[in-house]
């Protein structure tokens, strides 16, 4: 049995910072609204962790030899120059699902500010004599520069994998996994024409987070509402929120009417028994009503648009009660004052409990054997809050308190003590768990090893559980 969070969302997660493909959009027609890192890329996504982003949200699609990347746009423009005009540029556009994944990390990212090309990207051959340009974007005669210099430097290379992502990325940071699929517009056309089959395309994405995402707190989204309802039955751990523009003049309207309001996003949410929808901030500001309409659904409410791109926006938005807002620019609009991400946090006050328990356990030992000092550390950095599990295994276990009998004692710790609260005896085992199970997911990104991070062992001799969980289910692996 696994634990399912498709339907769990704590109440403190509320107004998270959301990091738009990381740090924010790098291809803008004005490049001051630019993030001055290369979006969807690793550098991107780490530099909105540091700068305090509860989570990332970054777009995949697959490659054409089936491997999922991290790309936003469906074509890649590849630029060549004419034999005889140099001046002039010609563009190749070619879906990035026509090209494989070595392909891919052979073309490098450039932009040229005031071009209209905008975004274009060049082809390099790697040989042995270095690296030689085969297709590429001619300056000669132009006093242009390319937006980014950072070409060679590993992390900032486009088109990274979602299973390099998911391994280096901090453990504590959320990821917003959006899944990209052509859309018919109202009139007829469609964004791409796709060739793979769905059913194949969501497995082979939805493999690499089952294997790789581990603990991580991991939300799918995209606004295929098929995709949607596929993605909630195909798997049970992880939620999913509807991606919707609502009624918006910024973009072209989208064919299927669930994708064209709100009060229709909540209708298919609900039908779909997924977490919640992720609304266009554009139709929130225009009837902030809708917001309580989604909540009273009782439905979880995201928010998207250029419009979050401003500090008061999102502290208007956060106090309508949005869950999370997603925006550019996370080192220049996050206003935290501790520039971290709230499940860091979460995992902190869990060990504080746990360690407090511990406390509480010993007070009672009839031997009277002290806590060390060691163990009473300082919380102000996050080195200070690395606990010594081997020296609290051997305190509980030589603590007559460990036992479920013994730990109907009486609380002896004084009621000073922020740290403690009286356990009644009839749920002091379900206690022990609540109050590890996120410790538990995070020992790991402690620096702790998996032998040392099933403390609930210890204390109870039970194993972890949420509130809410739910048994995974095992057929659904069958089409993976």
């Amino acid at each position: 049995m696994s634990i399912s969070y498709a339907k769990h969302w704590e109440q403190r997660w509320s107004g998270l910072d959301v990091g738009h493909r990381g740090l924010g959009t790098s291809f803008k027609f004005e490049t001051k609204n630019c993030a001055n890192v290369r979006e969807n890329t690793i550098a991107s996504l780490k530099t909105a962790s540091y700068h305090g982003a509860d989570m990332v949200e970054f777009d995949v699609q697959l490659s054409k030899d089936y491997v999922p990347v991290i790309y936003h746009d469906f074509y890649v423009s590849i630029s060549i120059k004419r034999k005889k005009q140099i001046e002039a540029m010609d563009t190749l556009d070619i879906p990035v699902k026509d090209l494989t994944l070595e392909q891919l990390h052979l073309l490098k990212d450039l932009y040229y500010p005031g071009d209209s090309l905008g975004k274009v990207l060049y082809f390099v051959d790697k040989s042995e004599q270095g690296v030689n340009q085969l297709v590429y974007h001619v300056a000669e005669g132009r006093e242009k520069l390319p937006r980014f210099f950072d070409e060679d430097l590993e992390d900032h290379q486009p088109f990274p994998t979602l299973q390099s992502v998911l391994l280096e990325l901090e453990p504590h940071v959320g990821c917003n996994i959006e899944i990209k699929w052509t859309m018919q517009l109202k009139d007829g056309t469609f964004e791409l024409n796709h060739p793979f089959d769905l059913n194949m395309y969501l497995d082979t994405i939805l493999k690499v987070v089952l294997e790789y995402g581990g603990d991580r707190k991991i939300v799918f989204s995209s606004f295929n509402p098929d995709i949607c309802v596929m993605i909630r039955l195909k798997q049970n751990k992880y939620p999913v929120v509807f991606l919707t523009q609502g009624i918006t003049s910024k973009y072209p309207t989208y064919h299927d009417p669930r994708c064209q309001t709100i009060p229709m996003a909540i209708r298919h949410a609900l039908a779909a028994d997924i977490l919640g929808i992720n609304v266009h901030t554009e139709d929130i500001l225009r009837d902030p009503s809708q917001v309580k309409l989604v909540k009273d659904a009782g439905l979880i409410i995201f928010c998207w648009g250029d419009d979050n791109n401003d500090k008061d926006t999102i502290r208007h938005l956060k106090k309508l009660g949005l869950h999370a807002v997603i925006y550019d620019k996370i080192d220049v609009y996050n206003s935290k004052d501790i520039k971290e991400s709230i499940f860091l946090i979460d995992a902190r006050e869990s060990q504080k409990a746990l360690i407090a328990l511990a406390q509480s356990s010993q007070a009672d030992n009839t031997t009277e054997k002290a806590i060390p000092d060691s163990i009473n550390m300082d919380y102000s950095n996050e080195k200070g809050c690395l606990l010594n599990l081997e020296e609290t295994r051997n305190l509980l276990s030589t603590s007559t308190a460990t036992s479920a009998s013994s730990l109907d004692s009486k609380n002896n710790v004084g009621a000073d003590n922020i740290y403690m609260t009286k356990v009644p005896s009839s749920s002091k085992n379900n206690e022990v768990s609540k109050i590890t199970k996120d410790f538990d997911a995070y020992a790991k990104s402690f620096g702790h090893t998996n032998k040392t991070r099933n403390i609930s062992d210890i204390m109870s001799g039970q194993t972890t559980a949420l509130p809410e969980a739910y048994g995974e289910d095992e057929s659904a692996k069958d089409c993976l």
